[in-house]
């Protein structure tokens, strides 16, 4: 939607509208995809930090009802199976922690390390990225339609620690990562703009 509302600002060729938007889905697509890549394939699987909502299921020693401490859990095979293997521990009788169904299922889903959350990353790259490409170019009278990002990139990061996914620590780097990625990533969209003539 709000790249709608950015391309359909008036008095602009229908060829500045093409590249301003070929150039923008160009730009958050490599910086989406090399972030989500940097991150679940190096840094996470480097630092090796398990969830917290893995951790409180390990217990002390292993004596939680996973049976096995975290690192037992993230050695125990790949992504698919630990999934499986959370299900079984969730969903057995009586369960070990209350949840709601959302919650179990997106439990179930984030069985990969912790640090740094990818959803902040994203979240807060989206927003910066989106404010800083197009502070320039919208009216003031549309422009309070992008301040909605911010508070929506904020609601990402704090969903997560919430639904006990990630630590605050988690969250503060991947925030910190989209912040300054979002903002290489509206220079280079400023200056390609400049350089092609839109």
């Amino acid at each position: 939607m709000l790249l709608i509302v950015f391309i359909s600002r008036k008095n602009i060729r229908s060829q500045r509208r093409f590249l301003e938007t070929g150039i923008i889905l160009l730009i958050v697509l490599i910086c989406t995809g090399c972030g989500a890549l940097i991150n679940e394939h190096i840094l996470k699987v480097h630092l090796k930090i398990p969830r917290p909502n893995i951790i409180w299921l390990a217990g002390e020693d292993g004596d939680g009802p996973l049976k096995m401490s975290p690192g037992e859990f993230y050695a125990s095979g790949e992504k698919k199976f630990r999934s499986e293997m959370l299900t079984d521990v969730l969903r057995q009788e009586p369960p070990p922690v209350e949840l709601s169904s959302l919650i179990e299922n997106h439990w179930i889903e984030e069985t990969g390390y912790s640090f740094p959350s990818g959803h902040s990353f994203s979240a807060m790259f989206l927003a910066t990225f989106f404010l800083m490409t197009w502070a320039t170019a919208i009216t003031r009278k549309k422009f309070w339609i992008f301040y909605a990002l911010l508070p929506w990139a904020v609601a990402v990061c704090y969903s997560r620690p919430i639904l006990r996914v990630h630590t605050p620590m988690d969250i503060t780097i991947g925030s910190l990562q989209g912040v300054l990625v979002g903002i290489a990533a509206g220079a280079v969209f400023l200056i390609l703009s400049r350089r092609l003539g839109l």
